[in-house]
């Protein structure tokens, strides 16, 4: 009871908070699950970093490094490098508790002795190869005062040509430097429910059914108004979710 209590203590200060500075950096932590041969997921730990800096009231660009020391399900080993140029939305701006939604790509080096590959055993002679990397994802952001900021994320990430197709629950605590951001010119919005139809897709991201999800609307100054949605849809079996 004591730690939810200082739990939404603390909610409540960050809502109220001043506007965040605009660089963070920091390290970061992630589970990721990969499906196995035999149908079945497995978790695996990961570790990096972040530096980014808000370029506006809703935009924040970055840099992030991870290492995946371990991705393997057998014997064999598959590592994983990845450096990625990272964009965060928040639709209602970046300050207090902040929702947004997530988008990565980058050079990712794998190396991966998959079994499938050597019949007899792992492919040992596996070289490391340079692949695209590709992130989707949706977190929420919770400003502690105006010196750092953590980020909770879940996203899908997928590396072609390769068997690193996943989805993956991030955590972020960055030390925020830099002059504080402006003042935002966001007008308040409104939160409602949305559902829509996906027209089908051929490949791993065919759609299932029909999408599901919330709507946030508001009125920037000078505009008639504009509207963001945050949707999930049940996927083919390699692509659970994805943002839209």
């Amino acid at each position: 009871m004591r730690t939810l209590s200082l739990i939404l203590i603390a909610l409540v200060v960050a809502g109220n908070a001043a506007a965040q500075r605009r660089g963070r950096v920091g390290p970061t932590v992630s589970s990721i699950s990969i499906e196995d041969g035999s149908g079945g997921n497995q978790s695996f730990t990961s570790f990096g970093g972040s530096l980014a800096l808000l370029s506006g009231d809703d935009g924040e660009f970055g840099v992030e490094v991870s290492r995946y020391g371990d991705l393997s399900s057998n014997s064999c080993v598959r590592q994983m490098t990845f450096v990625g140029l990272a964009s965060n939305y928040y639709p209602i701006g970046a300050k207090g508790v902040a929702p947004f939604a997530s988008t990565e790509v980058g050079l990712a080096r794998v190396l991966d002795q998959d079994p499938l590959l050597a019949p007899l055993g792992c492919n040992t002679s596996a070289q490391t190869t340079n692949e695209l990397g590709l992130g989707f994802g949706l977190g929420v952001r919770v400003n502690l005062g105006t010196q750092a900021a953590a980020l909770f994320e879940g996203r899908f990430f997928q590396v072609p040509n390769s068997a690193i197709k996943a989805l993956e629950g991030r955590a972020n605590v960055s030390f925020a430097f830099g002059r504080a951001n402006k003042k935002t010119q966001l007008l308040n919005g409104t939160l409602g429910p949305a559902v829509g139809v996906l027209t089908p897709l051929s490949g791993p991201l065919e759609g299932h059914g029909p999408t599901v999800g919330v709507r946030f609307r508001r009125d920037p100054r000078g505009s008639c108004g504009c509207s963001a949605m945050i949707r999930t849809t049940a996927m083919h079996s390699s692509s659970r979710w994805v943002p839209v």
